[in-house]
Order: structure tokens, then C-alpha cells, then sequence
């Protein structure tokens, strides 16, 4: 996916900011997305089953295919045909080949269709499960008073893997002229999830299902206008000064000795699926970053861990204050939607 083209914009609404405590900010915001096609001139609209060239996916492309289809029909932009509308549809007329063709990118013999003004055809063309055992070196490690984390040595340890990765394409059509509006194909491949010593909670399998329900909300924003207020928590970005055993050790004043530390954000709401944000850090007095992450897509498929970043503690002391501000952004918005102060300790380094 192109990381400049995300089709949406996060607005903060105006006297709904909500403070968390005396320590930090969370906004409540609207992401407004508008698909980049002519969809305002078009009104029914008929979602093809869904086809699968990978193996074991056949089953995974029905339900993207059905999802969809739910949630084009509960958006209310459109007229959606229902399956059983669609089914009918088949049984009147010999639609068998239509997927196939605007699969293969064929534009489709103009006036074939007429029940609908635009065919979306899905197509899940790869799906693979991860599932993996191995071994390997470990630091153990502990914490000192100052909250420092301190290596003891090492230990071998069996690490478990399970993943799944999924793709696929969409194709929107006008039925009456068989020319392709929007043509699309996205990978999502989350990170796979670990433990040592034994599995982790979720099987290959049920990543791929959340995998493929995330291909299809992908989907659904790339057809169909959306709006929807979001209210954000505080404590969905994370200051900390690393990750272990799954968790993050957080603080609100660095202890002095570390090299980086990091930036985390976790748990964000549902409705953050699929939309693009960054991280930022400033100093608290001076509205200007002073570190800045790249774009990222929000996705159930991080899991606990969520998405973190790493920023040298140089960039903190070559500020030469002692009190920060983490903030996230949502991609095409200039006003954070979280701040969580913090400070260095006045130890030094």
C-alpha cells in the first residue's frame, strides 16, 4: 500500500476533549474517509461471491465476500443486492464467468448487467498459515531500584510462533459499460505472534480470520464514504524503557543509563482499524516535534504488543530540557488526539 495515499482524515470535535487524570490527554474525533472513486453517482450495488485462487481459502473468500456485502448494506450510501437478491440474479441470467473476467482485469461485454449499477468482485489470492517452534538465546533479566532493566546472563528457551497472511484483490465495475472504477490489492501479513515455552493464546487459524475480517473492512473503505466519532484513551500510548515477558515497563520519568526508549501505542478503540497515525515527541514548553515516526496502519493483528517505536535517548538530552510530551496523530490531522507528558531524571545520564 502506497503510505501516502490513505484515503482519511481524523477531526478532532470541538469541546470533547477529555483529560484522564492531572497526567496527560485524550480527545474524542471523527475519521472521516472518502474513497477515492465516483461513488456519488452510483446508487445499487450488487457484491459477487468471493473467489479464492490459495489453497484452503476458498471457505475464508465466501466470508470476505459476505462481510462486505454486511457492511456496504449497513453504511447506507448504497442500495445493496442481498444474497438472496444476488441468487436469484445467477439463477435468472448466466453470470458464471462474470467473476472470472473482472478478476482477470477483462472489462465485462457492456449491458450484461442490468439488476445493478456497480459488481465489486473480491478475490483472495494467497493465504498462508505460520506456525513454528525454535529454539532460542534469551537475556534474563531483572530490574534494579531506579526501574532500569539489567541483564543476568542468558538462558535457551523453545520459542513458539503461529502467524497467518492473507491477500487479496477488489475490482468495482460498472455493470453498464463493463469499465473497472477501482481496482485494489492489499497484503495483510500482521506481526506473528510469539511465546516462549509454550503457544500463544491465538492459532494460526484464528489469525487468519482476523486477518481476512481486516482485508475485508480494507475493502469497504476503499468503496464506501464513512464517518464515525472515536473516543481515545490515554493510556493507548505508552512512554517506556523496554518489552518483556509481553508486557511493557512503563514510566513517566526515565531513569538515567538507558540508550533508547520506547514509544508504544496499544489497544487502540475498533474504530481505529485500518487508519493511518504517528508518534511524536516535543518538548513540553516548545510546540515543535522534535522525533517523529513514520505512518502506520492500526491493526487487530498486533496483538498486546501493539506498534512501538524506538527513539535514541540523544534526542531527548540534545533538547536540553527535561520535560517531554508524547503525542499520536491520525495521519492528515495536525492535533494530536493523545499527550502523555514525561520527564528525564534529573540524575542525568
Amino acid at each position: 500500500m502506497n503510505r501516502k495515499s490513505w484515503g482519511s482524515v481524523l477531526f478532532l470535535t470541538a469541546g470533547l476533549g477529555v483529560l484522564v487524570g492531572c497526567s496527560g490527554h485524550a480527545g474524542t474525533a471523527y475519521i472521516v474517509h472518502r474513497p477515492d472513486w465516483d461513488y456519488a453517482s452510483y446508487e445499487r450495488v450488487a457484491v459477487l461471491p468471493g473467489r479464492s485462487e490459495a489453497d484452503g481459502g476458498a471457505d475464508h473468500a465466501a466470508r470476505l465476500a459476505d462481510r462486505l456485502t454486511s457492511l456496504l448494506a449497513d453504511n447506507g450510501q448504497f442500495t445493496v443486492l442481498s444474497r438472496g437478491e444476488l441468487a436469484d440474479v445467477f439463477r435468472e441470467q448466466d453470470l458464471s464467468r462474470v467473476a472470472d473476467a473482472i478478476d482477470e482485469g477483462t472489462a465485462l461485454p457492456e449491458g450484461q448487467i442490468e439488476v445493478a449499477q456497480v459488481l465489486v468482485s473480491v478475490c483472495l489470492t494467497d493465504y498462508t498459515l505460520i506456525q513454528e517452534k525454535r529454539r532460542k538465546q534469551r537475556p534474563k533479566i531483572r530490574f534494579d531500584r531506579r526501574g532500569r532493566p539489567v541483564s543476568i546472563g542468558e538462558e535457551t528457551v523453545t520459542e513458539f510462533v503461529h502467524g497467518a497472511e492473507v491477500e487479496g484483490t477488489l475490482r468495482v465495475v460498472d455493470a453498464a459499460s463493463g469499465r473497472i472504477l477501482l481496482s485494489h490489492t492489499e497484503r495483510i501479513a500482521p506481526r506473528p505472534h510469539t511465546r516462549d515455552k509454550r503457544p500463544p493464546d491465538e492459532s494460526p487459524e484464528e489469525l487468519a480470520e482476523i486477518a481476512v475480517r481486516e482485508l475485508g473492512l480494507e475493502f469497504y473503505h476503499k468503496i464506501a464514504p464513512t464517518r464515525v466519532e472515536v473516543e481515545f484513551n490515554e493510556d493507548s500510548l505508552i512512554v517506556a524503557t523496554g518489552y518483556f515477558d509481553g508486557r511493557y515497563h512503563e514510566e513517566d520519568r526515565l531513569p538515567p543509563g538507558l540508550d533508547e526508549v520506547l514509544l508504544a501505542v496499544v489497544d487502540l478503540p475498533s474504530e481505529c482499524d485500518r487508519n493511518a497515525f504517528r508518534v511524536a515527541i516535543a518538548p513540553e514548553e516548545v510546540p515543535r516535534n522534535i522525533f517523529e515516526s513514520e505512518a502506520f496502519v492500526w491493526s487487530r493483528g498486533l496483538g498486546a504488543e501493539g506498534e512501538r517505536f524506538s527513539v535514541p535517548i540523544d534526542v531527548l538530552h540534545d533538547a536540553a530540557v527535561p520535560t517531554f510530551v508524547a503525542k499520536l496523530y491520525s495521519v492528515g490531522n495536525p492535533e494530536p488526539v493523545i499527550e502523555r507528558p514525561f520527564e528525564l531524571s534529573k540524575d542525568g545520564k
